[in-house]
């Protein structure tokens, strides 16, 4: 029964999918890097640093809002650049992620605190992104939130 244990043990670690950030299996150098680029991804947003996000988001990054409003990259910095969107607040919190080989998975709750066309808003979301390793590094390729119900309580 040890030895079964042992060989499992081992394939599983070989397999490539054994980073969790909540209490998982051991953090290896790939969850640190992912959870450092999600860290920067919040901090380019707010920043609107195009630099960071075309290092950080590949070309064809495309993202699936909790509205399903589907957007690429390019129209993150258009509407960052035009002014016509604005992000005070980024957070990501809970954050697991598994990595698979070349491809890592990320989910957690985000925060957003945005301007879009003058009016404001706020959201608490789950959300997904997906980065996979390029020969120049790790690289968003795909993310989805999904809204949080807010919760009403009677007076």
């Amino acid at each position: 029964m040890r030895m079964s244990l042992a060989l499992l043990a081992c394939a599983l670690a070989l397999s490539g999918s054994v980073s969790r950030e909540d209490g998982g299996p051991a953090t290896s150098d790939t969850h640190v890097t992912i959870v450092r680029l999600e860290q920067e991804l919040a901090r380019a947003v707010v920043d609107r640093d195009v630099a960071a996000l075309k290092r950080i988001e590949a070309e064809g990054y495309v993202y699936t809002d909790s509205d399903a409003k589907v957007s690429t990259r390019d129209d993150f910095l258009a509407s960052y650049a035009s002014g016509a969107s604005r992000v005070t607040r980024l957070s990501f919190q809970d954050l697991a992620v598994d990595v698979y080989e070349s491809t890592t998975v990320v989910r957690g709750v985000l925060e957003v605190e945005r301007t879009d066309g003058g009016i404001k808003t706020s959201r608490r979301a789950r959300y997904t992104r997906v980065y996979v390793r390029f020969p120049e590094g790790w690289r968003a390729v795909a993310g989805h939130s999904s809204a949080l119900a807010t919760i009403r309580t009677p007076r």
